[in-house]
């Protein structure tokens, strides 16, 4: 939910089913990209060699070292999280409650250790 709360403290609007639908940018700069990128690297697919090549083209050095670190960051954090069982905060549970269920969050593995686990669809 950080890009929520970024995009609304830049005034920017996304679309946060973007993270869990097919090809849309969800209203973030080169976000078809960045979306296969980091799939590639998280599910570790067959695709990751020619979505690296093409975030690195797409967003250039830069911005494809950030884009890279923060796959990485996210990643790692997440499979600590679930992993040890941390539940999220309320503050979090709440400020989330609407887009939880729409995006299918809740069916998530970490949605267990929160207490907001819904059974798969």
């Amino acid at each position: 939910m950080l890009l929520r709360a970024s995009s609304q403290a830049a005034g920017q609007e996304v679309d946060l089913s973007a993270a869990v639908e097919d090809a849309t940018d969800g209203g973030v700069e080169d976000g078809v990209v960045l979306t296969a990128f980091a799939e590639a690297v998280v599910r570790a697919t067959d695709d990751l060699d020619t979505a690296r090549a093409r975030a690195l083209e797409t967003l250039g050095p830069a911005k494809f070292v950030e884009a890279a670190a923060t796959v990485g960051i996210f990643n790692g954090l997440v499979r600590v999280a679930d992993s040890t069982g941390i539940p999220g905060d309320p503050q979090m549970l709440e400020s989330t409650a609407d887009v939880r269920g729409p995006l299918g969050f809740n069916r998530w593995t970490g949605a267990t250790a929160s207490g907001v686990a819904e059974a798969p669809a």
